[in-house]
């Protein structure tokens, strides 16, 4: 509790010289001066921005890894971005994101993760890339390097920056054709591992991802659609049949829109088609989403969702069910704050309630009922991780409950404070698998934007 009431303090304070509230009426009219901004060197205009975030949390029942009964963790976490950008003319640019990230008092070890360490990276290079827009005049961006993607909502594609050391950067060559009806992407590219011990990170061996991603304008909602394949032939993925190679094909669609400004909605679906090691693939994901804004006082925001990826029916069928999510952002509230579940055999029906007391402070509340897709395959969390399964199927589907909340709160420009609380009621499947305690965590997070 003592590091969070320091965050608390730090965040108040903070910057208070660099954006202060009482500017004068001249002040306020006169252009902007930004001294980070448009800096010469050389042949370049240079701009340098960067951000700082500051969390600590406590979980009871869990820790990064997923469920874990009886497991408590208390930790601090720290995440410095430096950005700097440097401009040929305005169509040309080099980009380099410098990512510091660090835990301090978790009980988790760098061994611990046998694969990218979401907690700790000493100062790497998270993105660097050139990019070349408008290429001799067409309608036509050219980048390559490393490089963040992310589309809509991030459910499909995203980051996954909740996370101290982020969840996806790619090493990728990527084409944005724009044109007056529509705009579509085209790129290749790879993961990227985040390890502490290794200087700079490099790409995973696989999957390679192949994109194409566009969207349709001039409509009354924002309409995309998309193709991603994802390829590993290493010959190491496990299948119900036998090891193989990876081909996965997903094929869907997004849209999110707004009607008569109260009314919101958002809605993705997928299909996944191909070969699982030696099994045929053949999975589906789902996510649908309702809000209405009443305009009174607080602007109570009251929605409804449903979220489903398909699991797998029988384990010995030869075919592969279960759906994994494509490259979507996991640990952005979509399935909860504790990040306990994925998109993977999963039902997740969620109310929200979001609340805005003023225009600086803005209050959620969230419920998920969770139960799996299939009983006789696994409950999985973050990376696909199996956290528990029973292959009979006679413990039946239900998981339990999660209850969140979240304040945000902007008390000047470029600082937001966030506390946030969670608990977990685990169902029958959860006690029925082994010990069902229930889990509970609280954060709270200060973040400061230097632009």
């Amino acid at each position: 509790m003592s590091r969070a009431i320091a965050v608390t303090v730090i965040g108040v304070c903070a910057f208070a010289p660099v954006w202060a509230d009482d500017d004068t009426e001249e002040q306020q009219a006169a252009p902007a001066q930004k001294p980070l901004h448009d800096i010469p060197l050389g042949p370049f205009r240079v701009d340098l921005s960067g951000d700082l975030r500051l969390r600590d949390e406590y979980q009871e029942g869990f820790d990064v890894r997923g469920y874990r009964s009886g497991v408590t963790d208390n930790f601090l976490l720290s995440r410095i971005m430096l950005n700097l950008d440097l401009r040929f003319d305005p169509d040309r640019h080099i980009y380099l994101q410098f990512r510091d990230a660090h835990s301090f008092g978790s009980g988790l070890r760098r061994d611990d993760f046998k694969r990218s360490n979401p907690l700790d990276d000493v100062m790497d290079i998270r993105q660097a890339y050139f990019e070349w827009r408008q290429v001799g005049g067409a309608p036509l961006d050219l980048k390559v390097g490393r490089q963040q993607i992310s589309y809509g909502d991030q459910r499909v594609f995203g980051p996954g920056l909740w996370g101290n050391t982020g969840r996806y950067a790619w090493d990728a060559g990527k084409l944005h054709l724009d044109t007056s009806r529509a705009w579509i992407d085209l790129w290749a590219g790879r993961p990227i591992e985040n390890r502490p011990e290794r200087w700079p990170n490099r790409e995973f061996a696989a999957p390679t991802a192949f994109v194409v991603y566009g969207g349709l304008k001039k409509l009354p909602c924002r309409f995309d659609l998309f193709y991603a394949g994802k390829f590993d032939g290493r010959k190491l993925t496990d299948g119900e049949s036998g090891r193989g190679d990876l081909q996965s094909h997903s094929v869907g669609f997004q849209l999110q829109g707004q009607a008569r400004e109260r009314f919101d909605y958002t809605a993705t679906g997928i299909r996944q088609f191909g070969h699982y090691g030696q099994d045929r693939l053949d999975a589906f994901g789902f996510n649908g989403a309702a809000g209405v804004t009443a305009p009174i006082p607080w602007r109570p925001r009251l929605a409804g969702q449903f979220t489903w990826g398909s699991g797998d029916r029988d384990p010995a069928d030869g075919r592969h069910g279960t759906f994994d999510g494509v490259f979507g952002g996991a640990d952005i509230n979509f399935y909860g704050d504790m990040n306990l579940f994925y998109w993977a055999n999963l039902r997740d029906y969620e109310w929200d309630v979001h609340l805005r007391p003023a225009e600086t402070v803005r209050l959620a509340v969230e419920h998920h009922t969770y139960s799996l897709d299939q009983a006789r395959d696994a409950w999985y969390s973050t990376s696909l991780a199996v956290v528990r399964r029973d292959p009979t199927g006679l413990t039946g589907k239900a998981l339990g409950h999660e209850l969140n909340l979240r304040i945000y709160w902007q008390p000047r420009k470029g600082v937001e404070l966030m506390p946030g609380w969670g608990h977990f009621f685990p169902g029958p499947f959860a006690k029925a698998n082994g010990a069902g305690d229930a889990a509970t965590g609280y954060f709270f997070q200060a973040s400061w934007a230097l632009n």
